[in-house]
């Protein structure tokens, strides 16, 4: 596949995990589960956010810079967001706020022209 394929997987996904993101802390709080399809999403959209961004790097003979593992430490952080929320360790309201700075991160660290590191 070509860079932009990956490029198009990812931003796609980032599309369903946030879609997910928003349901799971619109649903969930401490001792209520959250909507299944909603967890599904983000799980869905975290694998397809993982792929295209690593399949681009690599077809885009980027490598693994140290912004690229800033990158994915953010998914990580996103990615452990439900249970955060549902064992009650993260208020929603202080969830939602490190989502958006999560995004706003990455998505910073994915169009600078020059890269902070």
């Amino acid at each position: 596949m070509t860079p932009e394929t990956y490029r198009l997987i990812h931003v796609l996904g980032l599309v369903v995990l946030f879609l997910g993101l928003g349901g799971v802390l619109a649903t969930a709080g401490p001792g209520q589960k959250p909507n299944r399809m909603f967890l599904m999403l983000h799980g869905l959209g975290a694998l397809a956010v993982l792929v295209g961004g690593i399949g681009f790097a690599h077809k885009s003979g980027l490598g693994m810079p140290a912004w690229v593992w800033a990158k994915l430490g953010g998914w990580l952080v996103l990615g452990a967001m439900p249970t955060l929320v549902g064992r009650g360790l993260l208020p929603r309201g202080g969830a939602l706020f490190m989502v958006l700075a999560i995004g706003a991160a990455a998505a910073w660290l994915g169009v600078a022209a020059t890269k902070p590191f």
